[in-house]
């Protein structure tokens, strides 16, 4: 059970880690964290078991004082922006994001909207005490139609399509199903929607929108001549663009174009996590600008535009935010605003691509126990400081004058995961042999 409080949210395996009873303890415990007082929204993504699971957090937070507004089955962007749109003091929702359909859990907002990674560590403590408050909060519940009109009202007054595209929809059976076609046809789309029906499942093709895994939107790009196609993770807090020969493009690449527009209106800083590419730094080096290096997660955005006054941040996760539209990261407006800058193009993507200027990149990841993963990077810490100037935000990253290099621990599964970009494959694939080396030696060494 200490496993499923991760760094930004709470997972684990349904029906085991995660089941009616446990989700009420969190409840329980996340309303004795904000002092039993105030109101929380509450929704669920499609996964199995998602109700009742709402229902026994909804119980364990009413237990302490909270009063709960519940939406229903909504996707995250749509919780985080109906909390602000209520002025609510914080939000809930039941999911596990891009894991596979056997994992559920809890990731909480605060009252406007963004990650509130703080909390886990309280939320935890109180869980394992059992030292909760004791009130009699209320329930409204509120029909799924209302917060999610109220979002594509928002979001469309905002962002403005300039010629009608035709776009390709998956959003892989999970919460942005139907709604988010409903948006883009709103915003002025031409919209061909696959996997758009919510199922516990995603039978479609996952949860996870992984290149591999979007053979079938790529192909009704294709069949339709579509300008772009647009897949979303479980919960709609990611979003994966394709272009309109079919080919998936990096978040490296997606997070570039949607720099590059928004510096065109306003020169600025520019957040990104340690996974991202030094494409980012060419873009902010170009156009004028400060790049802020951050933490791995997607919790960690919102406090890296605050506190660095960013007019952009990226998670190299497909993790995208747009301050000058909402506080938090959002896979459907940021989808919404790719599609605005291709409306303004004269070139197919397609054509656009072929002028980012980035090198070959590559992640591996290597099985290691939780137990032992974040040791590992604290030793090899020790080791690299000796021969490399080291950033030590998240893991280890390495800048040489040719390629970087960043080892870190999995903060939501037993990996260590190495990401490499250097100027040729060949260089790419040197880097990734010596580093997985020294990460194997000291998983070795330190099992023993």
């Amino acid at each position: 059970m200490q496993n499923i409080f991760r760094a930004y949210d709470i997972r684990g395996l349904l029906n085991k880690e995660i089941n009616e009873e446990n989700v009420e303890k969190i409840g329980k415990a996340f309303g004795t964290f904000l002092n039993g007082d105030g109101t929380v929204v509450v929704s669920r993504d499609t996964r199995k078991d998602g109700d009742k699971l709402k229902e026994s957090l909804t119980k364990g937070l009413m237990s302490t004082g909270i009063n709960v507004v519940d939406i229903g089955m909504q996707s995250t962007p749509v919780l985080n922006f109906y909390c602000n749109f209520l002025k609510a003091d914080a939000g809930a929702q039941i999911t596990a994001s891009h894991n596979p359909p056997e994992y559920s859990g809890v990731r909480f907002r605060k009252g406007n909207g963004v990650g509130f990674p703080e909390s886990i560590p309280e939320v935890k403590k109180l869980f394992f005490s059992e030292k909760f408050m004791v009130g009699d909060g209320n329930l409204k519940k509120i029909k799924e139609e209302v917060p999610q009109e109220e979002y594509i009202k928002y979001i469309t007054e905002k962002i403005n399509i300039e010629k009608p595209l035709t776009i390709v929809i998956d959003p892989g059976n999970g919460a942005t199903s139907k709604f988010a076609k409903n948006l883009f046809l709103r915003a002025g789309c031409n919209v061909v929607a696959i996997n758009n029906e919510p199922n516990s499942e995603f039978s479609g093709r996952g949860p996870n929108p992984s290149k591999e895994k979007l053979v079938d939107l790529e192909q009704e790009v294709r069949i339709n001549h579509a300008e772009i196609g647009i897949a979303f993770d479980g919960d709609g807090d990611r979003v994966v663009i394709v272009d309109d020969k079919g080919n998936v493009l990096d978040a490296d690449e997606t997070g570039y174009l949607i720099a590059k527009e928004l510096l065109k209106e306003k020169m600025g800083n520019i957040a990104i996590n340690v996974e991202c590419s030094d494409v980012m730094r060419r873009i902010v080096d170009e156009k004028g600008g400060k790049l802020k290096y951050i933490r791995v997660g997607d919790a960690f955005l919102a406090k890296a535009v605050k506190e660095n006054n960013a007019i952009f941040a990226m998670e190299a996760s497909n993790h995208f935010l747009i301050p000058k539209y909402f506080p938090a990261d959002d896979g459907v407006m940021a989808g919404l605003f790719f599609a605005s800058i291709i409306s303004k193009k004269n070139k197919d993507l397609s054509e656009i691509r072929k002028n980012i200027p980035i090198n070959p990149k590559e992640k591996i990841k290597i099985e290691c126990d939780d137990k032992l993963k974040f040791e590992v990077i604290e030793k090899l810490k020790e080791k690299f400081k000796k021969e490399h100037k080291i950033i030590e935000i998240d893991g280890i990253r390495i800048n040489f004058s040719d390629s970087w290099v960043l080892i870190r621990a999995s903060n939501t599964s037993h990996y260590i995961r190495i990401t490499v970009e250097a100027e040729t494959k060949k260089k790419l694939q040197i880097k990734i042999e010596k580093f997985r080396s020294s990460v194997i030696e000291e998983i070795e060494r330190l099992k023993k």
